[in-house]
């Protein structure tokens, strides 16, 4: 099977001979910056070196997915919020909101949403990334790309201190602005739909329960969230970082063909109370594990994932620019190793017990 063959059947609940090594957020390694030399600031806004770094761990390494954009700043700056994308750091640094549009209570009512979005900001440069994806690497491997959940947009959009405060006290205002950042989003997805992208992950890290009530993501947030899963017509993921646990069933109704969780969440906890049947990806720890560990210890956390339910090897969250060449090589070969037998195994027994996949 190739990679994308094995990704998009397992979306769309097809048999699949193993779990694959991919991600629903940008693939950029820092070894691709330093095969074409380029600096962090100057990939974001040119759609040919975009797309190059992007199919950089495919090309190179064997991983299955090429996903862009790399940061999280484009749908602020189509409603004209200000990003910097730190040109003179020789240190690699994701881009930055560093001038929001929402600064009052008033101006949570003044919000407007363009009604076309596809020559706005640099949603040019990541649609036509998309397309040269597909041309170079679009056979072989899925091509993704992500978009902010509503709640976490309204955070970049505006202090997120403020947000907080405004979500508590004046909830109707709150609500009111949350739909129009989702008309925006599927807006945003479209275009990316249009592009050629195989899967979108919705990334509404805002909505963790280590900041909000899990009450407030039933109310305020899943609605938005549902709306905007209804209207993608290619298969979809939805992360949340942190904490989500309480969160699981909500997650899992909301229309994604999977969810996608963060180490900080227990991954056998997670399996237990979502049952065997739905498409849990993440959990392997980014950080500690992929960019301190080493191979070794990399290849037990794949493991542990798959042994835990992970059906897909997904970092959970952007894999880090300092991951060493031989960690990401672990992760990949450790997949393949023991992606088939394990999750495999896992599955057959699960289904003898009479649960159905």
């Amino acid at each position: 099977m190739f990679s994308r063959e094995r990704i998009l059947g397992l979306l769309t609940d097809k048999s699949v001979d193993r779990v694959a090594c991919f991600s629903g957020m940008g693939t950029v390694w820092g070894q691709a910056l330093q095969e074409y030399g380029y600096s962090f600031s100057e990939v974001h806004k040119s759609a040919d070196k975009l797309a190059r770094v992007a199919a950089f761990p495919a090309q190179a390494y064997g991983y299955e997915c090429a996903v862009v954009p790399f940061d999280l700043c484009t749908e602020a700056e189509i409603l004209g919020c200000e990003a910097t994308f730190y040109p003179h750091q020789q240190q690699p640094i994701y881009p930055k909101i560093v001038r929001q549009i929402i600064n009052s209570e008033n101006d949570l009512s003044c919000l407007s949403i363009p009604e076309q979005v596809a020559g706005l900001a640099r949603i040019p440069v990541v649609t036509e990334a998309i397309q040269r994806l597909k041309e170079t690497v679009g056979q072989i491997v899925p091509v993704g790309s992500h978009v902010l959940g509503p709640y976490t947009l309204a955070g970049q959009v505006m202090d997120l201190n403020s947000l907080l405060r405004f979500t508590i006290r004046k909830p109707d205002k709150v609500m009111d602005l949350l739909s129009r950042l989702t008309e925006l989003i599927i807006k945003i997805c479209i275009c990316y739909v249009e592009a050629g992208a195989d899967y979108l992950t919705v990334r509404e890290m805002g909505a963790t329960t280590d900041i909000l009530p899990p009450q407030i993501f039933t109310k305020m947030i899943k609605p938005h969230l549902k709306n905007i899963f209804e209207n993608i017509r290619i298969p979809k993921i939805l992360h949340i970082c942190g904490g989500s646990l309480p969160l699981i069933h909500e997650m899992l109704d909301c229309g994604a063909n999977a969810i996608s969780v963060e180490n900080k969440n227990g991954l056998a906890q997670t399996r237990s109370r979502a049952g065997s049947k739905p498409l849990i990806f993440g959990n392997l720890d980014g950080y500690g594990v992929l960019v301190n560990g080493t191979p070794k210890e990399v290849q037990a956390e794949v493991i542990r994932c798959l042994e835990e339910g992970s059906d897909g090897i997904w970092p959970s969250c952007e894999i880090s620019l300092a991951a060493p060449e031989n960690n990401l090589i672990a992760m990949i070969e450790a997949t393949k190793n023991y992606g088939g037998k394990l999750w495999l195994r896992k599955n057959f027994c699960t289904k003898k017990k009479g649960a159905k996949r």
